[in-house]
Parts: structure tokens; C-alpha cells; sequence
């Protein structure tokens, strides 16, 4: 198996660690996964279907009515951004759900989808759903792959410039009912010098991609100072476990002997 497509998730391990790009695409193998992650994604997964359900103007109110923590995450997404979800024929915002867009550069192909795109005349808007607990800060998302991708590929399917483009974060937490946890966006604008920046790194990271598809062998692994082993599913098939303190057994000699029981006569 080899790369012939690729999505901002697979440039975000190859920068990180390519070894872990191999094990999980190439090779892919499968780590034990935390229920409780399992049952975050699923609620992530569910919201979105809902908010795609919404724009397609889709009855709802069964479906959340049975499910009280989604109903409310969506009812304070309604009322914190109203402005997303016009009623029909009441905004001149161009409104696409999940639209998909395609591109082929450095002999391998790209794809975006973009949860929500807003568009009018002079402005582009791409909208993300997130359902963290804890979301990222502001610097973080400016570097991640998904921003980067997702904004260039914009440019590079349109006749948009990339000043006239934004990508806004909305998170909107499975908690989101309670006060502390209300829905909240960070806005990131594009530019020309980050569109640049952006296409620099992307076809380096292709040629890096390229070149590692022709040599025989794993993968190169990541430095263990990066910190990346300390979180990765793979860190003792790469040998590379973290030991927060050694474990010591005492002498045989140094061990009490225990008496059996026996029945009583």
C-alpha cells in the first residue's frame, strides 16, 4: 500500500512522527482506545450529523428530544450564533453543509471538507465543528494541519485570495448545557505570506512522503525529546515506553513464608 491521497490528518503525523503515519495507514494496525474516548468521538460524531440534518432543513425535535445532552449542545450553539443558521431565503450568505473540495499537487491528491462554507461577494468563511472538553489555544490551531489545508485548499480550488478567506473554530463541548462550558469560536484569517508559508511546507512534506515511499525499511522515527512517544499508542512497538519508575522485586530469601491452610481434622 502506498500514499496516493492525502488529508490534513495524514501531514499532521508526518510532521509529527512519520513512523506513526506508517504504522497506522500503511501498515494499519490498531491500538487499544480509552472507552471514554470512544464515547467523546461518538457524541462528535452524532452533533455533526445533527447540525447537518439542520441545514438540510430536516425535522429534529424527536431525535433531540432523546438525547437531552445533544439537544442542549445545539440549542446553545443556535443561540450563541444565530447568524450561522438563517432561515431560508433571509440571509445573502452563500451556505454550503459538508462540501467537499478536491485537488491534485506534487503527484498526490487533496481533500477538504469544510463542516459549514460561508460565502458572499467579498468573503469566504470556512466553519469547523469541535467538540473538545479543553480546546486549543489560538497559536496551536494557527500551526495545525487542518487550518493550514483547509484554507489553501480554498485557494487552490477558487478564484478566492487568501486574504479574503477565514477559518472559525466553534466548540461546542458535550457539557455546553452548564454555565462553564458555553459555546465559543476563535476566529483565524488567512493571508498571501501564510498561503505562501503553507504551500512551502506542503510540498516539502510531499517530497519527504515521496522519498520515504521509495526506500525500503520503516519509517523514521521521531526524536524522544519531542515528547510525541509520551502520547502515542505505538510507544512499545517502536521500544520507546515511558517507565515513570522502576519496578524491583525483593530476594527470594527476603520474602516471609506464609503458612498454608489446611482442612481441620
Amino acid at each position: 500500500m502506498v500514499f496516493l491521497h492525502l488529508t490534513h490528518t495524514h501531514l499532521d503525523l508526518l510532521e509529527r512522527c512519520p513512523r506513526r503515519l506508517q504504522y497506522t495507514y500503511l501498515d494499519q494496525l490498531t491500538a487499544p482506545v480509552d472507552p471514554t474516548v470512544l464515547e467523546r468521538q461518538d457524541w462528535g460524531k452524532r452533533f455533526h450529523l445533527v447540525l447537518q440534518q439542520y441545514q438540510l432543513g430536516l425535522p429534529l425535535q424527536t431525535l433531540l428530544d432523546q438525547q437531552p445532552d445533544l439537544k442542549a449542545a445545539v440549542e446553545g450553539l443556535l443561540t450563541a450564533a444565530p447568524h450561522l443558521f438563517p432561515s431560508p431565503g433571509s440571509d445573502p450568505v452563500g451556505v454550503l453543509s459538508e462540501h467537499q473540495r478536491t485537488w491534485f499537487e506534487q503527484g498526490y491528491g487533496f481533500t477538504v471538507v469544510y463542516d459549514l462554507l460561508r460565502v458572499t461577494s467579498t468573503q469566504a468563511e470556512i466553519i469547523d465543528w469541535k467538540t473538545y472538553q479543553h480546546p486549543p489555544g489560538l497559536g496551536q490551531l494557527r500551526r495545525h494541519w487542518q487550518t493550514r489545508l483547509y484554507c489553501y485548499g480554498l485557494v487552490a480550488t477558487s478564484d478566492w485570495l487568501p486574504e479574503q478567506i477565514t477559518m472559525t473554530y466553534w466548540f461546542v463541548p458535550p457539557d455546553s448545557a452548564t454555565g462553564d462550558a458555553q459555546p465559543r469560536c476563535l476566529a483565524i484569517p488567512y493571508g498571501r505570506a501564510e498561503h505562501q508559508r503553507t504551500q512551502r511546507d506542503l510540498h516539502r512534506l510531499c517530497h519527504r512522503l515521496a522519498t520515504l515511499q521509495t526506500q525500503a525499511g520503516n519509517f523514521p522515527q521521531v526524536a524522544p525529546a519531542t515528547g510525541e512517544c509520551q502520547r502515542c499508542p505505538f510507544t512499545l512497538r517502536c521500544q520507546r515506553q515511558v517507565q515513570e519508575e522502576a519496578w524491583s522485586l525483593p530476594a527470594i530469601a527476603d520474602i516471609p513464608e506464609m503458612p498454608l491452610a489446611t482442612d481441620p481434622a
